[in-house]
């Protein structure tokens, strides 16, 4: 057994004692897209699919000469420089990695924000992160106005009627128009996205310096509080290649013909290294999907695409199982990846099943996405998160730092290429986080002697009952394998006994399933100090726009 890394001992030959070749990394993001259009040329890159099987798509040639086009324009026309920020408030969509290419080409910094943001959590975002520019979708304009107005920055403004042949866009445009009670053109002063292309495309492009930073990307990280990770190229080029050696090491090849199936949202950090980087490097299909609610909107896709890879969230996958017409659908998926939130033991046997192998995997925002995935392999070690990346330190500690002995509980602490190195206009979050280039995770976890990582719960989520730890992943994994239950979330709440009580949120499948009933169940399968002393039912409970449930959500019920 491999003391120091242990997780080398089930790595296959190939990634014995690896590393990652900095050097020969593509300097920034958009280099990608010059193998990609070498390779490819007008291979379909991305196509975006509506309600009613509408779809359009753009090609590698396509998204390269309208990136160098909306490049120009923020240039010329929005007079933005080195080193400025673009915030982006985009849905999937074809105008999502155009905005993002083109944003890098000019040498620019790009933030992805939240469509669904309020004023105040969108005014505090751009101030915070200095942004020049915003680029909204119309949809979700109306809130963005007012804020634009007082922060003094520009407004570009996208469709999701954007690129479709103009009879069908203007179909899509009424559509859109009677189904919101939002004023899709605000009245501001704003440029259409469209229109930008179309200027930037009358003008010359000139190649321009990138700057090292890729992103701010906006995450609540290990304390709660939202601010932004300073992810750079050398962090996206560097995660992209592990994750791209890890799966053709494993023989789970990333190929051309490809085509993954993009429902998380692309502005979320998941999706956007995960979908968007990794399979726009390898050349694949993106098929994107700006809104999958109700699922049966993904029905004509499954039906009319070769879709051989998807990600997800436990709740997606759940919910696509208990889909009539999923049943039925002749699948060609190779592989799914699961992450975003705790994979339930149930919905992965029945994916595995019905479907196909699910890899459940672990990662955060300030590790560039990617911790740990579960190697696509047989036999599948159910409630793992799978092996480390390639080129990464791991190490589980205790409250004081040490690090504990194997198949102990500790904080998980990250190291390597894909790791941030600091959150921006935040010393000294960055300075308790991330300690000699160690990322502090605040999860709690296990290793076991082949290197697979366990996560047993957030650290800041852990309740103290009695004087005994209590995680509520492991309560919620008890309680979601009652046949009547739809998903639950626990939390502390302040006991005058206990210190702190369980409270759980259910969402029943069962009109008269009653508190007894769970409770009952719940001291067959639990230590008395771990039965929630409170059930609530709710008939949903509240999530991120990836379908992470939102514990946080919960506790301001109390």
């Amino acid at each position: 057994m491999n003391n120091t890394h242990p997780w080398e001992t089930s790595y296959p030959p190939k990634l014995k004692n690896y590393n990652v070749d900095l050097q020969g990394l593509p300097r920034s993001g958009d280099k990608l897209l010059l193998d990609a259009v070498k390779d490819c040329g007008d291979a379909i890159a991305f196509t975006v699919v509506l309600p009613g099987e509408l779809r359009v798509d753009l090609s590698f040639e396509d998204v390269d000469s309208l990136s160098d086009a909306f490049s120009t324009y923020l240039v010329e026309q929005e007079k933005l420089t080195y080193g400025d920020v673009v915030a982006l408030q985009l849905p999937n969509s074809l105008n999502y990695p155009i905005a993002v290419l083109g944003a890098w080409k000019a040498g620019l910094i790009v933030t992805n924000v939240n469509p669904f943001y309020t004023e105040n959590e969108l005014s505090a975002q751009l101030v915070d992160s200095g942004a020049k520019l915003l680029v909204a979708c119309d949809l979700f304009v109306e809130n963005a106005k007012n804020v634009v107005k007082n922060l003094g920055i520009s407004l570009i403004t996208t469709s999701i009627s954007d690129f479709f042949e103009p009879q069908v866009g203007a179909i899509i445009q009424e559509q859109m128009n009677a189904s919101t009670h939002v004023k899709i053109e605000p009245a501001i002063k704003h440029a259409r996205f469209m229109d930008a292309l179309a200027i930037g495309q009358d003008l010359e492009f000139t190649e321009r310096s990138r700057h090292p930073v890729a992103l701010y990307q906006y995450t609540g990280g290990t304390t709660g509080q939202s601010k932004g990770a300073v992810i750079t190229h050398v962090n996206l080029m560097a995660i992209l290649k592990m994750v791209e050696d890890f799966f053709n090491s494993f023989e789970a090849e990333l190929v051309r013909d490809d085509s993954i199936l993009t429902v998380l949202p692309m502005y979320h950090v998941f999706a956007f290294t995960l979908n968007f980087m990794l399979f726009f490097k390898m050349g694949a299909r993106n098929v994107l999907i700006p809104d999958p609610r109700p699922l049966s909107n993904l029905k004509p896709v499954f039906e009319s695409f070769n879709i051989t890879w998807m990600s997800g969230v436990d709740t997606l996958y759940s919910g696509l199982l208990s889909e009539p017409w999923f049943k039925d659908i002749k699948h060609t998926l190779k592989y799914a990846i699961a992450g975003g939130s705790a994979l339930r033991p149930s919905t992965a046997k029945r994916w595995q099943l019905d479907v196909c192998p699910i890899l459940e995997g672990y990662g955060l925002t300030e590790t560039s996405c990617i911790v740990s995935v579960h190697p696509p392999i047989e036999p599948q070690r159910p409630g793992s998160v799978g092996l480390p990346m390639p080129g990464s330190e791991i190490k589980l500690v205790d409250k004081n730092g040490n690090e504990v002995s194997p198949g102990k509980e500790g904080e998980l602490a990250v190291k390597g290429p894909h790791i941030i190195r600091e959150y921006l206009n935040r010393a000294d979050e960055s300075t308790q986080s991330i300690v000699d280039g160690w990322l502090l995770t605040g999860d709690i976890a296990t290793m076991d002697e082949d290197g697979y990582l366990r996560i047993v719960d957030r650290k800041k989520d852990m309740i103290l009952v009695s004087g005994f730890n209590v995680y509520p992943n492991e309560v919620e994994a008890v309680i979601n394998n009652h046949p009547d239950i739809v998903e639950v979330a626990v939390i502390g709440v302040p006991d005058v006994n206990t210190g702190e009580a369980l409270r759980a949120f259910v969402v029943s499948r069962r009109q008269n399933f009653c508190v007894e009933d769970l409770v009952n169940y719940c001291r067959k399968h639990l230590t008395a100090y771990k039965v929630p002393k409170q059930i609530v039912f709710l008939e949903e409970l509240p999530k991120s726009p990836v379908g992470k449930i939102l514990r946080a959500e919960l506790r301001k019920t109390q």
